[in-house]
């Protein structure tokens, strides 16, 4: 018998907690690095110290969700996270802040790797796609509203730490939401089953299944698609289109609710064509503005149309992509939803961080060689849904 289903909305509120924790540094950055008198380059591990926490602890998170159950891990998790945000605020030191910011994202990691297995756990493959793509769109709100509250509570507090009393804030209100009105949605007989079954075992059978490998990977070339963006989009904007930080956050906010939008659509016809037919959509629209990314840029150079209208095709096609890919990647063995939601998760935030990184690398100004990285992974994107196309046919034969 199945377990109660839990609500979306607190499970997106809940999944938003961990980009919202990362996006509510990055407007502080300079300030950051004026407070402790650091080179802007030290300041940064701000924010890659919190994905480290995240990407790290997710196949653990999941891992241990399958043998005691989601409810402990998701409320372990942000008490976790609570404790660190206070650390964090209070703090004098850059180096207890970067160690406090791990502690934050391990706690924060239970969020989303929470909300697919539980919704896994009661739904079969079609109703996960729905669900999760109502859990992205509540989510992708986090992100977009997150600089702007991070701003504000700069200017608030008068001191950048003081962001972190937010987050604290934030945390103990999703932590008490969590308490009284999520159930436990892990079958008990399947919690039974798995008892035993070693943790490499687990890992084991995820990492040689194409369908689950092929569905991760397209999420994380998806993710590293936006990540290579992400990392030179400001500067692009400012620079060589001449729009300054308000510009570009009215911009980006608009491009994220069409993500948003998009993901719920997704969630729908899901519903009436199918995962996988949802899926090709997406991954067919993300290797279009790829190409269209590079070709135009190669061709006009930076002008708003070269960069604007690949975006456009890019974030609908990623809210089309995130859900579904996720969906398929915990539909193989629910009994180890946890473990697959955590490992597909580490596995996006790692390649994606990868992105980022070899974006930064390469960057010299020109937008090009960034056009060039987004275009190869929206590619890798496309060859990743042969890989689960491949996965399936086997498993049906």
């Amino acid at each position: 018998m199945r377990a109660k289903k839990p609500s979306n909305l607190l499970l997106g509120v809940a999944s938003g907690i961990s980009p919202f924790g990362m996006a509510i540094a990055i407007p502080t950055i300079e300030s950051f690095a004026q407070l402790y008198q650091a080179p802007y380059s030290t300041v940064q591990f701000i924010i890659s110290a919190y994905l480290l926490g995240l990407a790290s602890s997710m196949p653990l998170v999941g891992f241990l969700s399958d043998k005691i159950g989601r409810r402990p891990v998701l409320l372990s998790g942000l008490v976790l996270f609570v404790i660190a945000s206070i650390f964090c605020s209070t703090t004098d030191s850059l180096n207890s802040l970067i160690f406090w910011r791990v502690i934050q994202g391990i706690g924060a990691s239970v969020g989303s790797v929470m909300a697919r297995a539980m919704i896994r756990d009661v739904s079969n493959a079609s109703e996960t796609a729905r669900s999760l793509s109502r859990v992205t769109a509540i989510m992708g709100i986090s992100p977009m509203i997150a600089p702007v509250i991070g701003g504000i509570g700069y200017q608030i507090f008068g001191n950048p730490n003081g962001i972190f009393i937010i987050t604290a804030a934030i945390g103990i209100l999703v932590l008490t939401a969590i308490l009284l009105l999520l159930p436990e949605t892990r079958n008990a007989a399947l919690l039974e089953s798995t008892s035993k079954e070693p943790w490499s075992d687990k890992y084991r059978y995820l990492l040689g299944s194409k369908v689950f490998v092929g569905s991760s990977l397209i999420y994380a070339f998806t993710t590293g698609a936006f990540f290579a963006i992400l990392a030179v989009a400001s500067t692009v904007f400012y620079n060589d289109l001449g729009i300054d930080s308000a510009g570009f956050g009215f911009i980006w906010s608009g491009l994220t609710i069409l993500y948003t939008v998009s993901a719920f659509m997704a969630g729908t016809l899901s519903s009436k064509y199918g995962l996988m037919k949802v899926l090709l959509v997406g991954v067919l629209l993300n290797v279009i503005a790829g190409l269209l990314f590079y070709s135009l840029v190669k061709v006009f150079d930076v002008t708003l149309i070269s960069v604007i209208v690949p975006l456009v095709i890019m974030f609908f096609a990623h809210g089309y992509i995130v859900p579904m890919s996720l969906a398929q990647a915990v539909s193989a063995r629910p009994e180890i939803a946890g473990s697959s939601s955590g490992l597909s998760s580490a596995l996006g935030l790692v390649i994606g961080g990868m992105f980022s990184v070899l974006s930064g690398l390469v960057f010299d100004g020109r937008l090009l060689p960034i056009a060039l990285i987004v275009s190869a992974s929206t590619i890798l994107c496309g060859l990743s849904y042969f890989m689960v196309l491949s996965g399936k046919r086997k498993n049906t034969a």
